[in-house]
């Protein structure tokens, strides 16, 4: 450490000796690793519009928080595949992102707080977001990370459907807690069969969560990129897992070098699993200093009122 006075010294060595403490324990990312962003929401401020029990999975929230994954895939790094379910949104980082140095900080710190602004101009409602970062090893352990999501959302969904039906019931929320602590997930389909809840009458969004990934289609003798948002998800497990195989196959590895802007104003796409597919505004993409690296900022067309195909395009 220098001896002389803090007024004597320059902004370089200043900076020298203090910003090593910034990232003495801000690890770099080994290579070859899968790297997948949880999102988990946490409301704060004033929520009172939304009724009791709406949260997380209520029309208004998963609409929400839907728009809110689709905006993280056109965000500052480059998103092969979201998964959502109640408030919750994981996010499959394409492994030929290479933003240099790929720090932890870095990405956690960028989705979260690009996740609570999506999510307050999707909703008007503020939450803070807790991101968690995966580095897994392998293309099985990324098959695996999203079944355990799935998993987890299922429960989710019986768990929400009991309380429900519980406080429905006339219980009150202390003796609905301890009816649940501890119950296992089977006996927990069971009481809800025995109150007449069927697992049809949940929604499959809040059964099975959401999935966002890049459709390629062909436009005027290119392939463009848009988003898909498929919300009626496989019934069975080994269906699910075949098809985030082939999102995951087919997403990974889009070269930026072929990505343009588009000057001209494009319509919507046309959806070819009606019910399944949603396409957000338009965002063309500006390069920046970082050398390979897909940066889609936000942008809407303010002369033309009507909403507009993401794309990413290649020739």
């Amino acid at each position: 450490m220098s001896s002389s006075p803090l007024d004597k010294r320059g902004i370089g060595e200043l900076q020298r000796s203090l910003e090593r403490f910034e990232t003495y324990n801000d690890g770099f990312i080994l290579p070859d690793t899968r790297l997948v962003i949880r999102l988990d929401a946490h409301r704060i401020g004033d929520w009172t519009r939304i009724a009791s029990g709406e949260y997380p999975c209520g029309i208004e929230l998963t609409k929400a928080f839907h728009s809110t994954a689709k905006a993280l895939l056109t965000s500052s790094f480059r998103v092969v595949l979201a998964y959502a379910h109640g408030d919750e949104i994981s996010l499959y980082i394409d492994p030929t992102e290479n933003s240099n140095p790929l720090r932890r900080s870095k990405l956690i710190s960028s989705f979260a707080s690009a996740a609570a602004l999506h999510f307050r101009d999707a909703s008007g409602l503020s939450a803070l977001f807790d991101a968690r970062l995966s580095e897994l090893p392998s293309d099985e352990r990324l098959t695996e990370y999203f079944m355990w999501q799935r998993r987890y959302c299922f429960r989710n969904a019986i768990t929400i459907a009991l309380r429900r039906t519980l406080a429905d019931a006339g219980l009150s929320a202390d003796d609905v807690e301890r009816r649940l602590h501890g119950l296992p997930e089977a006996q927990r389909i069971d009481a809800l069969a025995q109150a007449g809840v069927s697992l049809q009458s949940i929604p499959s969004t809040t059964r099975h969560g959401a999935v966002f990934s890049w459709h390629e289609v062909e436009k005027d003798g290119r392939s463009t990129f848009s988003i898909r948002e498929t919300t009626s998800l496989p019934l069975e497990d080994e269906d699910f897992l075949n098809l985030i195989k082939q999102l995951l196959r087919k997403g990974s590895g889009v070269s930026t070098a072929n990505i343009i802007t588009h000057d001209k104003k494009s319509t919507l796409l046309k959806s070819e699993d009606k019910g399944n597919s949603a396409h957000s505004p338009q965002r063309p993409f500006r390069p920046t200093k970082r050398s390979n690296v897909s940066v889609v900022k936000l942008a809407q067309n303010s002369d033309r009122p009507a909403p507009q195909t993401p794309s990413r395009a290649r020739r």
